[in-house]
């Protein structure tokens, strides 16, 4: 008897893939367009700085991010590529893994002041290089949802009362002690 279970895992994979790639695209065309949003409505770019892109993402310095739920995916911010462009504008890497470990690999930019996020560029694998995003549109960050990681990165790590919530340094260790937004004061 042939058992299909690797497959239908393969064809799971594939089409989780596919549907990131296809709402991103889509939230690419919509953004040249100037609608809304697939992902809530666009914001204007916070600043049209070239955006020096990071090395490839090493598997010691990614950092899990939980995110609740259900969410079938993963989430991992490279520890190593975070750094704050500006006072509100804080850039890492992200990488989305499904359970069946199909990675998508994006370099993006949270602005702290906009409450929006911005997709630079996607890592290829193949490639081995980064591809650029040529959009410039950033999407209102959305706290339920597919996208929801921007929310939990927004509010509980990179962001604090419209600014980046501290230097590289400072986010790089809330990250690594799971700390998740202000504390309460005893």
């Amino acid at each position: 008897m042939i058992h299909s279970f690797p497959l239908r895992q393969a064809a799971r994979a594939l089409a989780c893939s596919l549907l990131l790639c296809s709402a991103t695209s889509l939230a690419f065309a919509q953004a040249s367009e100037n609608q809304e949003g697939l992902f809530g409505p666009l914001k204007p770019p916070a600043s049209a700085v070239a955006v020096q892109f990071p090395k490839a993402p090493q598997e010691a310095a990614l950092q899990k991010v939980s995110v609740t739920g259900g969410s079938t995916m993963g989430f991992f911010v490279d520890l190593s590529s975070i750094s704050v462009a500006s006072d509100t504008v804080v850039r890492y890497v992200l990488v989305a893994q499904s359970a069946e470990g199909v990675r998508n690999v994006s370099y993006e930019g949270l602005d702290c002041a906009q409450n929006a996020w911005h997709v630079y560029g996607v890592w290829s694998a193949g490639g081995q290089q980064w591809v650029r995003n040529p959009q410039t549109d950033w999407i209102a960050v959305n706290v339920g949802g597919f996208t929801r990681i921007h929310g939990v990165l927004a509010s509980d790590y990179l962001c604090e009362n419209g600014r980046a919530a501290g230097s590289a340094e400072t986010i790089v260790e809330n990250l690594r002690q799971g700390l998740h937004g202000p504390q309460p004061t005893p």
